[in-house]
């Protein structure tokens, strides 16, 4: 399969002073704040191994401002150490002395770069031109000779580190980001049904329009929900009541969107038909009907044994998101139940998206699992189609690169 855009293969890279973008964005302990799943750290030695001879420095982000998990790299810089690399850290990203310490780099040395949303001007996104405007591009391009972006995970984010660099260097694709498109592209072409979505978690607003869209191209058969998307669907169903959409993150903007693609999908749509709700500090299984205002947590029993006879007779089984608040161990029971059925599917399976990914790999399913994505939201986005603001910088890159303009 031909890609449209360059790879490590298109390139010299030895002894080349190389600026990797990379998405090692971790699950953490809540209160240690300590990762608990390395599994994208693991995921980008493949790039870095193809590196070796290089001059590296490492560019990544953890968390968002103001979420839970913004931390530093420091921790991650130590996991590469403990997987052999020789790497270190340094707590600045385009400073003097930032810059001092990539100039300084030697072959076979990572330099990693504190995370980069501790700029400001990260999160702003726009334009290939316009974020390449920004200060963390400016003042580090000059350095490098070669930007390799293998940042997956963050392809569907228009922003300085993820694009910018496009604009003023030779761009090429890292592993991670080659394996998922040649691999999400094969599954995407198939001809092969059933195709199952199963979704869950949060982020609801982005996931409706990937269930609107899916359906839309007509490539799912069976859409199973669980997790708050699911809880959407249910208000907009009226099997719960509305006091349920609470929990929900842009409830008001989405229920009527839910209530349209129900009429129009309903045979389609897969809700649960029992839940978990908490109960003095304790899991019950219940009814709709008897949830009684407590917090809903998980599918029920009826709905995870429903869900996993449908996914393991499909063709095609695509899972986002975990069925409940898996954090909680005694609310990780659908969940469970679906990546066990995944593994038991005889067809092409995905499974996309941290958390899930994480349990899969807690569960020793990896092996027995077609593909684990990197990518969440960025998996999404590509699986109805849309064009990634990555793939089009890389592919600009590569036209500029073919025609002597980088």
């Amino acid at each position: 399969m031909s890609l449209p855009f360059k790879t490590l293969d298109d390139v010299e890279y030895k002894g080349k002073r190389v600026l990797i973008r990379v998405d090692m964005n971790c699950s953490l302990d809540p209160e240690t704040k300590r990762i608990i799943n390395d599994s994208r750290i693991r995921a980008m030695t493949p790039t870095l191994r193809d590196l070796s001879e290089s001059k590296v420095v490492l560019m990544a982000h953890q968390g968002r401002p103001g979420s839970d998990d913004f931390i530093s790299l420091e921790q991650h810089t130590q996991i590469l150490r403990d997987l052999g690399f020789d790497a270190r850290f340094i707590d600045d990203i385009f400073g003097e002395r930032a810059r001092r310490a990539i100039q300084n780099v030697e072959v076979g040395e990572i330099l990693v770069l504190q995370n980069v949303r501790m700029f400001e001007g990260e999160m702003k996104k726009g334009p290939v031109e316009e974020v390449a405007r920004e200060p963390i591009v400016q003042e580090l391009y000059p350095l490098f000779d070669l930007f390799v972006n293998d940042a997956f995970g963050a392809a569907h984010r228009s922003q300085p580190s993820i694009v910018g660099f496009t604009a003023v260097l030779p761009s090429v694709a890292g592993r991670v980001l080659e394996r998922e498109v040649r691999t999400l592209t094969r599954i995407l072409k198939t001809d092969e049904h059933p195709w199952v979505l199963v979704l869950g978690g949060s982020k609801v607003p982005d996931k409706v329009r990937v269930i609107e869209k899916l359906l839309e191209l007509g490539r799912a058969d069976s859409v199973l929900l669980g997790g708050l998307i699911a809880t959407l669907f249910l208000v907009a169903s009226g099997e719960i009541p509305e006091s349920y959409g609470k929990a929900v993150k842009g409830f008001d903007d989405t229920v009527g969107l839910a209530k349209d693609l129900l009429d129009r999908y309903r045979d389609v749509i897969m809700l649960p038909v029992d839940a978990a709700v908490e109960r003095n500090g304790v899991r019950i299984d219940c009814g709709l009907d008897e949830m009684g205002g407590d917090p809903f947590y998980d599918i029920g029993p009826r709905t995870a044994e429903e869900y996993a006879s449908i996914v393991r007779n499909a063709r095609v089984a695509f899972a986002n998101g975990p069925m409940g608040f898996f954090e909680k161990e005694e609310f990780q029971y659908g969940t469970i139940k679906v990546l066990e059925a995944i593994a038991h599917c005889n067809g092409t399976t995905v499974v996309g998206g941290g958390h899930v990914s994480a349990m899969a790999e807690k569960m020793n399913l990896v092996d027995r699992i077609t593909h684990i994505s990197t990518g969440g939201g960025a998996t999404m986005a590509f699986m109805t189609g849309k064009k990634l603001p990555l793939i089009e910088a890389l592919e600009a890159a590569a036209r500029r690169m073919d025609s002597g303009g980088l």
